[in-house]
């Protein structure tokens, strides 16, 4: 009996030995390809209620459906997207080498910092030493933004063919996880040597967490960068689509990240005379992008499967920092399954950790 126990154990660890050498090897040869297919997963996710109402209005033809599905995204979001990346990227360009100019334009103009400070502030006479100082500094923190934008879109599109054959692996993969998206997570769930209990944690919690969060990021950035970069644009600041892109990226922060776009924008109006534009654009920031930040975040977002907005923040730093501008998307991801992983893990050892 003890021989056969052996035996048993001997044969599982070497299987799971196996199984991880292989594994390993696997992930290495398509290590290219993994972004691509993570992100076929992530959009296949947030498009499958779309593809289900295709699906029934093509009588439950699946192929048809799917393939539906991808024609319309890329027709209504794919080159969309491709046109304002270059326009972004075009003006990312200009702005990195204007930056120092558009800072000294707003000082040139009789403007210098200590005029526009009320007389009975001590500061006054103390700021005017300063303006060349906070000039270099300003210019150089927008220069920084602009090259960093630029050289993450030009890395993200490096190697034409590359390029291609990535995007032609994700749109493959979507076509295949709209299809059979449910029975592939059903399988995964099945390779979990967890309770049933815990695998409807991993498959639901985890699947909702990671849903609301990215609909936090990606729709709600959508639509503050829009907001933010047209009322830059009608006010005529420069660079209003990179901006709005950078509005983008800052818009996990809730309640202050279009605010650190919008707010300098109007105060360099007010700072350069146009005092009209400026105060608009103080009234646009807190009442338009205000409601998107406090009324329709949290109804679409929801507040028991979100994650805590220092967690999405920290993720997509985090995120963008390992992969570059994706993620934004694989950062909360990640995030959100160790959420799930510590929920389950707090279950298991509720016995043993402190109540």
């Amino acid at each position: 009996m003890i021989k056969k126990e052996i035996s048993a154990k001997f044969q599982q660890g070497f299987i799971l030995l196996l199984l991880f050498i292989v594994l390993a090897g696997f992930i290495g040869m398509i290590h290219e390809f993994l972004i691509a297919l993570v992100l076929a997963a992530i959009f296949s996710g947030l498009l499958y209620p779309f593809y289900l109402h295709i699906l029934s209005y093509l009588k439950n033809r699946s192929a048809l459906a799917a393939g539906t599905t991808l024609i319309i995204i890329a027709f209504a979001f794919g080159l969309p997207l491709a046109g304002l990346a270059g326009m972004v990227t075009s003006e990312a360009i200009q702005i990195s080498k204007k930056a120092r100019p558009i800072v000294q334009e707003a000082f040139d103009k009789n403007l210098s910092l200590s005029a526009k400070v009320p007389d009975w502030l001590p500061m006054k006479e103390k700021l005017e030493p300063f303006n060349e100082t906070i000039v270099k500094k300003a210019s150089e923190a927008i220069s920084a933004m602009g090259s960093w934008l630029v050289s993450s879109l030009s890395s993200a599109t490096k190697g034409t063919v590359g390029f291609f054959i990535s995007l032609f692996v994700m749109l493959y993969a979507m076509f295949h996880f709209l299809i059979h998206g449910p029975q592939l997570l059903r399988s995964l769930a099945s390779l979990l040597p967890l309770s049933e209990e815990d695998r409807t944690e991993v498959m639901s919690r985890g699947l909702m967490v990671t849903k609301a969060s990215l609909k936090g990021i990606v729709v709600i950035g959508l639509m503050e960068g829009v907001l933010v970069g047209m009322a830059l644009w009608i006010t005529g600041i420069e660079g209003s689509a990179f901006w709005g892109s950078v509005v983008f990226l800052l818009a996990a922060i809730p309640g202050l990240g279009a605010s650190l776009i919008w707010l300098p924008a109007a105060l360099y109006l007010l700072f350069i005379g146009s005092t009209g534009w400026g105060i608009a654009l103080i009234v646009w920031g807190v009442v338009v992008v205000g409601l998107v930040d406090y009324l329709i975040r949290p109804r679409m977002v929801g507040n028991d499967s979100k994650l805590p907005d220092l967690v999405i923040l920290i993720s997509i730093f985090g995120g963008i920092a390992s992969f570059g501008p994706i993620g934004i998307l694989i950062g909360p991801v990640i995030a959100a399954l160790l959420d799930t992983i510590l929920n389950i893990y707090k279950k298991t050892f509720q016995s043993l950790l402190p109540s």
